[in-house]
């Protein structure tokens, strides 16, 4: 049995794992022989272990099945488990490993970049804490101590340069603690399933969210149809990878559409579930008789819009928190100068 205490690899040991297996699956070696191959190239990494697991299962004499094998590790995802078995059994396991391979290098990609997004201003609200904080505990004080000797009170020197510091720091400890919420949300149990739900309803996220789950939805399908699977089963094991109410609210519906006969991109255009341009392109490709392939080019086309979308989103937040840190040194400098120089018009 799979040890339910482990946990799955993450995205880039998965598509390392299965792009192994596309290429020793074309160089014709039989698929139950992989694993121990893969787990001798890439020695030292857990990535070997798990395979060496796998190949220890395969070999013990009881389990014969690479999908089966892979469950019982405990250290892959239900869904990749269910395409190895559905390519298994339809004869289309090289295809079904390569379009797993592909997948997840794309969810690997995408990952990065949401990291990218959120560490920049998460790294500029720590580096704007630490300026304002350096400002108020070591410079203004200086000068307040020059300006009390020089008989001009705190109040009518430097009061404004301490209240700008501190509104600017209230600020920027807000924006901390909301970034730290966040986090907490998103390692608790549940809590990436509520992030969802705060992202499709917030208006700067919400289709930023849409492209991520669409994406992954046409990709699922294009994986699932190019191992065969019929296509009103593929668009149910589809569904499972979507977490965006738009797009999990129509899918039935289509699926419906899809069990009268329509064709499946009209279905899916007709329900509302894909809109826009990509309807267009979905469309087209129908009519050509290359939905797996349009579904693949699909989801490559809402991976790239979902990337340029966290792009502008990054664009609008760190010029704002710039914007900031500008205004509250701005008042500060000012605060400190004004009486400079009217002291030193006096002289």
């Amino acid at each position: 049995m799979a040890d339910k205490k482990r946990k799955n690899l993450p995205a880039p040991d998965l598509a390392a794992f299965f792009e192994s297996m596309t290429m020793l699956l074309r160089a014709g070696v039989p698929a139950n022989e992989c694993p121990d191959i893969i787990a001798g190239d890439m020695e030292g990494s857990r990535l070997a272990q798990v395979a060496r697991q796998i190949s220890d299962i395969l070999s013990g004499g009881e389990v014969f099945i690479l999908s089966q094998a892979l469950e019982m590790t405990g250290s892959f995802p239900d869904y990749a488990v269910e395409m190895v078995r559905l390519g298994e059994e339809s004869g289309r396991l090289e295809t079904t490993a390569d379009s797993l391979g592909e997948y997840y290098r794309r969810q690997e990609a995408l990952r990065q970049s949401i990291r990218s997004a959120v560490s920049g201003p998460v790294l500029l609200l720590v580096m704007m804490s630490v300026v304002l904080i350096f400002l108020i505990a070591f410079v203004l004080p200086v000068f307040e101590n020059v300006f009390l000797s020089l008989g001009i009170t705190s109040a009518s020197g430097m009061g404004g340069a301490f209240l700008a510091a501190r509104i600017a720091m209230v600020v920027v400890g807000v924006l901390l603690a909301v970034v730290l919420v966040i986090l907490i949300i998103y390692l608790i149990p549940g809590g990436r399933r509520r992030m969802a739900g705060l992202a499709q309803s917030f208006p700067l996220t919400r289709r930023i969210h849409y492209t991520l789950s669409a994406g992954r939805f046409t990709g699922g399908l294009a994986m699932l149809l190019a191992s065969g699977i019929p296509t009103g089963e593929a668009v149910d094991k589809a569904a499972a990878l979507v977490d965006n109410r738009r797009i999990a609210d129509r899918i039935p519906a289509a699926r419906a559409e899809v069990d009268t006969g329509e064709d499946l991109g009209k279905s899916l255009v007709n329900q509302g579930v894909l809109d826009g341009f990509e309807a267009k392109i979905l469309l087209s490709a129908s009519r050509a008789g290359q939905t797996e392939q349009a579904m693949r080019n699909l989801s490559e086309v809402y991976s790239d819009e979902a990337n340029n979308g966290i792009d502008r989103l990054l664009g609008m937040i760190e010029p704002a928190l710039v914007g900031i840190l500008s205004v509250a040194i701005g008042v500060i400098l000012l605060s400190v100068m004004l009486p400079l120089t009217s002291i030193l018009s006096t002289i």
